[in-house]
């Protein structure tokens, strides 16, 4: 059991380093087992790095491994916003573009005449089925 902690701690810190490796000049300077992130206990990895050098905190939550700023309050809050619970089915879709193209398989198409095919064929198609190469 005791060799257990410090394997699963060198497999987290390499996770969470291969999460941050993507920032330009990433140094990693500490990695806390046992981070309090205001709701629970997390490993943490402390990185300078990114496009202005700044200090941050790379942190799983969710399964998910995130850079959070490394202020204790502004990391708080993010953490805390991740795992606000929300309601999925109240998520209206996105509009449609004008690029969109919309087929009704009632209207636009039409079957293939072969009794033992199912092909859809645009409305209008000239030439044997591409499926079955009947009429």
């Amino acid at each position: 059991m005791a060799m257990a902690s410090p394997l699963r701690d060198e497999l987290t810190r390499d996770r969470l380093a291969a999460a941050g490796a993507h920032l330009a000049g990433v140094q990693v300077l500490a990695f806390r087992p046992d981070w309090w992130d205001g709701q629970a206990h997390a490993p943490c990895l402390v990185i300078r790095g990114g496009r202005r050098s700044r200090l941050q905190r790379i942190v799983e939550t969710g399964g998910e491994c995130v850079i959070v700023p490394f202020a204790r309050r502004t990391a708080e809050r993010w953490l805390a916003a991740r795992r606000r619970p929300r309601r999925v089915e109240l998520r209206v879709p996105d509009q449609r573009r004008a690029t969109d193209v919309v087929v009704d398989a009632s209207a636009d198409v039409l079957r293939c005449l072969t009794p033992t095919c199912g092909a859809l064929l645009p409305v209008g198609y000239d030439g044997p089925c591409p499926v079955c190469g009947g009429d």
